[in-house]
This record gives structure tokens, sequence and C-alpha cells, in this order.
């Protein structure tokens, strides 16, 4: 059976963002009503949603038989900001609930806004997309809706220093495997917003200003509360 193809903006993509704002609506209005108890078990519910989501999708991936050392390995960045959601939801620290911010919040939301995909519903390709980005916009809402999360002075230099650890250690190993984890040694085979952002490596030094200006904006709210005291 053929699958319809996926367009942005259209009722089905509507349909997916308002089901996730809605949730986020939801996540919200539990966390300031409910017990702490019941809060910290719809954070680890939430927990539950993410790990769902990776043994979902690695599972159809295997069925299909599309497991492979070089497209299949846990080396993107999405990859580490689902790990830092769960470990946040999970048993939160301090550098994971900020990762799961910056990155997350940086990534998934223009993500879900400019799907990068070719089906639409019910195809496993928009499902599993929705459910995977949907579920860290999720996480990042109950972590400062519960107050998990509070990122402290010099974050946004702290999270550029950690995404170029990253490009340094990925890129590293697709250096000495022939891999392309995190598009650092070439841009995507279909179109994508790197391609107006210049040749390698150029497009890499632009990506790191782009990462620099969302996590300032992002960092705008908690550094308004931090100069007006309300948070230290």
């Amino acid at each position: 059976m053929n699958q319809p193809g996926f367009s942005p903006f259209s009722r089905e993509h509507a349909l997916a963002l308002a089901v996730i704002a809605l949730a986020g609506g939801a996540i919200v209005a539990v966390c300031r009503r409910a017990a702490p108890r019941s809060a910290r078990r719809l954070g680890k519910a939430l927990g539950v949603v993410l790990i769902g989501y990776v043994v979902t999708a690695y599972g159809q991936k295997a069925a299909a038989g599309e497991l492979s050392w070089e497209y299949s390995l846990p080396l993107e960045l999405c990859h580490w900001v689902l790990a830092a959601c769960a470990l946040s939801l999970f048993r939160p620290t301090q550098l994971a609930s900020e990762i799961a911010y910056y990155w997350g919040l940086a990534g998934a939301l223009q993500a879900t806004l400019t799907p990068e995909i070719g089906l639409g519903f019910p195809s496993w390709e928009f499902i599993l997309f929705f459910w995977g980005h949907g579920a860290i916009l999720l996480a990042i809402v109950f972590l400062i809706a519960s107050r998990s999360l509070r990122p402290r002075r010099g974050s946004v230099l702290r999270m550029v220093a950690a995404v170029n650890l990253y490009a340094l250690v990925i890129g590293g190993i697709d250096w000495l495997a022939g891999w392309n984890y995190g598009y650092l040694c070439h841009k995507p085979v279909k179109p994508s917003l790197m391609d107006y952002l210049g040749p390698w490596p150029w497009y890499i030094a632009s990506l790191e200003l782009i990462a620099l200006a969302s996590f300032a904006v992002l960092d705008l709210p908690w550094l308004w509360l931090r100069r007006s005291g309300v948070e230290s």
C-alpha cells in the first residue's frame, strides 16, 4: 500500500503539533497542582515514553534489516539529547538537564516545525519522528515546570564547549571509520538548510554560530530571572 507523502504545515502536521502543545499544557498543569510525588511519577512516565521510542525505533530498523555500523550507532547529536532527557527524568543532574534544554529545545523545536521526512501519517516514519521529537519537547517542558531545570551562569558557553567536544570526538570517529555521524564530514545527501551555509568545513562553523545564537536566546529567560534575583 502506498503511503501518503508528507507536506509541511498540512492538516496532519498541524494536528501533530497541536497534540504536542496540548500535552505540554497538561504537563504544566499537573506540575503546578499535583503533589511532588505525583509529579515525579509523571517524569518517570515520560522517561518510559522516551525509552519506548528508542526500543521501537531500533526494533523497526532491525525488522527492516536497516541496522548498520555506519548509520545505526547512537552517535548523532539527537541521540545524546535523548539520553540527556531520559537521565534528567530518572536521575537528574545539572549537566544533563542543561544539555536537554539547550541542545534539545534548539534542535527538536526546529525539527518539529520543519520536519525532514518523506512520508506522512500513518507511516512509521511520521509516527516515530513526532514520537521522538515530541517526547523530547515534553521532557523539557516537564523539567522546566517541575523546577528540575535551573540553568547556571555561564551555561551558554558550557553548552557551546560541549558541542565542540562532541564534534571533536564524533568527528574523529567519523574520520577513522569513514562515517558521517553529525554530518561532520559532508552535508546530507538530501536538500537541507546546510546547503545555504557554505561548503565543508565552513558550514560547520556556520552551524556553531547558529548554535551559539540559539543558546543565547534560550538563556534570556534565565538571565532575566538571575538578574532579578529570583534565581541564583
